[in-house]
């Protein structure tokens, strides 16, 4: 049996049923909308999903990406939530997105914020799903920690001496958690007393500043006995040059009296020749 004989007969096939239908006396079923369930939410919170996003992000970039512990992450999340909770313009406001690429003076608040787009993209895994995790936790207040003061954190071993110093002597530490190292705001009272501490940072930076101004005098100085070097063999040059344009003017006197005298020998010796005949 051909192709069209095989679709002849299911055509065939069809209508005689729906011919049987009507002689039975059967009715055709209206069409009717899927029945919505009571209780099942249709629409989407785009703003929720968005600050899920913008605090997902945060969390992966600045530790779940670089296999930070489940607590540094979670103290991290806390630390971005709590800066959109203090709703303060130097960080950025109220809104979480607005804290996470919040950027002054051409300086990201957080470093990630400042990358390419491509660069700050989350890959598709299980680091990206278990910072999702811990953002929906803080965001729905569900996380673990307990310290709701810290503002501040970093991390030890990436961070500059100089970045370290001013943590040292700004804020107070609270707790360390995986490799990040968190702070709080100070008193009035700590404040001062912070500044009169001397962290290790804080020394190390000293040291390398008077290092750097030690080699940059150094390098002054040679530079100059350089410069006062090339003078001197350029003023010995010009002596020289002097010297020998005289040498040359006086090899020229002599030679133009040694000419003239010898022509003035030549001379008498023609006279005494002439006059002995």
């Amino acid at each position: 049996m051909t192709h069209g004989s095989r679709l002849a007969g299911l055509c065939a096939g069809a209508v005689g049923l729906v011919l049987a239908c009507v002689q039975a006396g059967a009715s055709p079923v209206p069409y009717q909308d899927p029945p919505i369930l009571s209780g099942v939410q249709t629409t989407r919170d785009l703003l929720a999903e968005t600050r899920l996003y913008c605090l997902a992000l945060a969390v992966y970039f600045e530790g779940g990406s670089t296999a930070e512990t489940e607590e540094g992450q979670r103290h991290i999340a806390s630390v971005v939530a709590e800066r959109a909770r203090a709703n303060r313009r130097k960080w950025g406001g109220g809104d979480i997105c607005d804290v996470v690429f919040y950027r002054r003076a051409g300086v990201c608040q957080f470093s990630f914020a400042c990358l390419p787009v491509a660069r700050r993209t989350p890959k598709n895994g299980p680091a990206w799903r278990f910072s999702l995790a811990i953002a929906r936790d803080e965001l729905e207040r569900r996380s673990t920690v307990q310290e709701r003061l810290i503002r501040y954190y970093m991390n030890p071993a990436l961070t500059p001496d100089r970045n370290a110093c001013r943590f040292r002597k700004e804020f107070v530490p609270v707790l360390d958690a995986g490799r990040h190292q968190f702070f709080r705001e100070p008193t009035a009272a700590e404040l001062a007393a912070l500044k009169q501490e001397e962290p290790l940072e804080c020394k190390r930076y000293r040291e390398a500043l008077e290092l750097k101004k030690r080699l940059a005098l150094e390098a002054k100085k040679r530079a100059e006995a350089k410069k006062r070097a090339e003078a001197k063999k350029r003023l010995a040059l010009k002596a020289n040059k002097r010297l020998a344009q005289k040498g040359k003017k006086l090899f020229a006197r002599v030679l133009s009296k040694a000419k003239h005298a010898s022509v003035k020998i030549k001379n008498k010796g023609k006279k005494a020749k002439y006059a002995r005949r």
